[in-house]
């Protein structure tokens, strides 16, 4: 059985754990350790990204209930709004794919 690779053709998908604040990058996947607090991860900029890129974040130690990541927009909008993310759910396992200037970031998995 392989492994599930999600990336954008020609961009390489690469694993991180960050427990501080962390400015992503095209087609991470961050395992997120909120354990000792909350902190924001910031999406690439737009000018970095092109349809289809993807950021994936994963609550790895279950806190982001009550330490809550923040995804920031840079600039981008996220579900076609200006305004920042919040995962407050523990556990949780999101993927965000870049469409355009219009849209934005969408959210395509919870």
């Amino acid at each position: 059985m392989g492994r599930y690779i999600n990336a954008t053709p020609g961009q390489a998908s690469t694993v991180r754990t960050v427990s501080t604040t962390y400015q992503a990058l095209v087609n991470d996947r961050i395992l997120a350790d909120v354990s000792g607090g909350a902190f924001t991860i910031t999406l690439p900029a737009a000018a970095d990204t092109v349809a289809g890129d993807v950021v994936q974040i994963y609550d790895i130690t279950g806190n982001a209930a009550s330490n809550n990541i923040t995804v920031g927009r840079n600039s981008s909008n996220i579900q076609s709004t200006a305004e920042d993310l919040t995962i407050n759910v523990a556990n949780a396992v999101i993927t965000l794919t870049y469409t355009n200037a219009t849209y934005g970031w969408v959210l395509t998995t919870n």
